[in-house]
């Protein structure tokens, strides 16, 4: 992830000298609105908000969610080569590392104060920070507190389904939202040499072949046998690339035309779609990756914040912002303008 691969890897991809200013810009704006502690407060910047997404009333669980807004705001930093070892921003991402770190616990959770709707999320995107800086750096002192996540994480797993719910033992089979942050994390967790039991890969596999529908198994719901929807079929599609490789033409293609029915700015600003999306079109590639591209590039490129205080990120106005707030969004955007090169593909 160096400068000269950075640049090398966004001209090939589709990324250009508008999308890395726009990265450059919402680094700096993450690096000066962390806290003393480490950390990122979504409580200051907008989180922790209400708005009833879907209709169901999650308490304003983001408002308690600082590790997995940490976390999201540390993979900015890493996903643009600067880790606690080497670049602009090595004392941030430092800082940060430390605040997680010392959020966890002796099981391994790192999900800190979060509540009950936002725990488990706030375990995986931390664990997922943590497990990219060990597999980006092999810095050897990471691996203690990677395994313990990855343990927690490993006891969570329903065992008869393969999924994650809200919290361990709950007995509920769980659902695709939760499971994608869970097999992110175990996944960058393996790439640092943190070995991860066949038999929780067997699991995993079960449970996303459970969500699965249409006529090539490219489609995904929220739950076993439900509908599909773009963000669950987006947050699948990724999911099948981590954990099978190599994904049969039909099943990327028939998720893909799916996935362009709602593409970047031709509905409400939902950067979790988006995220999801944005990296499972990119591992499809082809003329699905040029047109999803073209869309995301111009919407998050145009909407991102010029001017002020809050110059570099990206307004929390959309699906989920109001959990996260400012910091939240702007992670997710960057995140997305990111993937030219955060991830190697064939």
């Amino acid at each position: 992830r160096s400068e000269e691969e950075q640049q090398r890897k966004t001209e090939r991809h589709g990324g250009s000298l508008e999308t890395q200013r726009a990265v450059n810009d919402a680094l700096r704006f993450l690096a000066n609105t962390q806290e003393p502690d480490g950390s990122w407060d979504p409580v200051k910047y907008g989180g922790g908000r209400e708005t009833l997404v879907l209709g169901h009333d999650r308490k304003g669980a983001g408002g308690d969610a600082q590790t997995a807004i940490t976390g999201l705001s540390l993979l900015a930093f890493l996903a643009s080569g600067h880790s606690h070892l080497e670049g602009d921003y090595q004392e941030t991402v430092r800082r940060g590392l430390e605040y997680l770190l010392n959020q966890q616990r002796t099981d391994g959770n790192l999900a800190g104060n979060a509540r009950l709707f936002a725990q488990m999320y706030c375990h995986a995107m931390a664990t997922l920070a943590i497990s990219e800086t060990l597999a980006m750096t092999g810095d050897q002192r990471l691996k203690p507190a990677v395994e313990m996540a990855v343990n927690y994480s490993l006891d969570a797993q329903n065992r008869r389904s393969g999924g994650w719910r809200y919290r361990p033992g709950d007995g509920d089979l769980g659902d695709m939202s939760q499971f994608g942050w869970q097999v992110l994390a175990l996944k960058s967790a393996e790439l640092g040499g943190v070995k991860i039991p066949s038999e929780a890969h067997q699991l995993m596999k079960q449970f996303l072949q459970s969500c699965s529908s249409g006529n090539h198994g490219g489609l995904a719901g929220y739950r076993p046998q439900q509908s599909p929807t773009v963000t669950m079929t987006a947050e699948a599609l990724l999911c099948r690339y981590f954990l099978h490789g190599d994904v049969p033409a039909e099943t990327a293609n028939e998720a893909a035309q799916y996935l362009m029915r709602e593409v970047p700015g031709s509905s409400e600003q939902n950067f979790y779609y988006w995220y999801y999306g944005t990296l499972a079109m990119f591992h499809t590639g082809g003329q699905a990756w040029a047109n999803w591209n073209h869309h995301l590039t111009q919407t998050l490129v145009g909407s991102q914040v010029r001017q002020g205080d809050m110059a570099g990120s990206w307004e929390p106005t959309g699906v989920w912002s109001g959990y996260g707030g400012r910091i939240y969004s702007t992670a997710m955007a960057t995140l997305c303008l990111e993937v030219y090169y955060r991830y190697q593909i064939k």
